[in-house]
């Protein structure tokens, strides 16, 4: 998986709020700085799936 899908999967993962943030950044293995690189591509993803769903 790329870097920046790993971003993504992590961006969901902290956004549900279930895992601590050094687990999820761990586990998909990416860091802080992929997830500021990746985060407003991930909210272009995510406001497009909430349109696909209403």
């Amino acid at each position: 998986m790329s870097r920046r899908h790993r971003a993504w999967v992590a961006l969901y993962a902290l956004d549900l709020g279930q895992w601590a943030r050094p687990d999820v950044l761990r586990l998909n293995n990416v860091t802080e700085e992929d997830l500021a690189e990746f985060e407003a591509s991930w909210m272009q993803l995510r406001c497009r799936n909430i349109d696909r769903a209403a």
